[in-house]
């Protein structure tokens, strides 16, 4: 999945990580758009 990864003020990248593993009373919630 595609996420941003916040480093520090000057450095936010967008990065691949697999899709993590959840567990029982834990849910993966799908961001369709977001904005700043």
């Amino acid at each position: 999945m595609r996420v941003a990864m916040y480093y520090n003020n000057h450095d936010v990248r967008v990065e691949e990580l697999p899709v993590p593993e959840i567990g029982a009373g834990e849910l993966l919630v799908k961001v369709e758009a977001s904005g700043i």
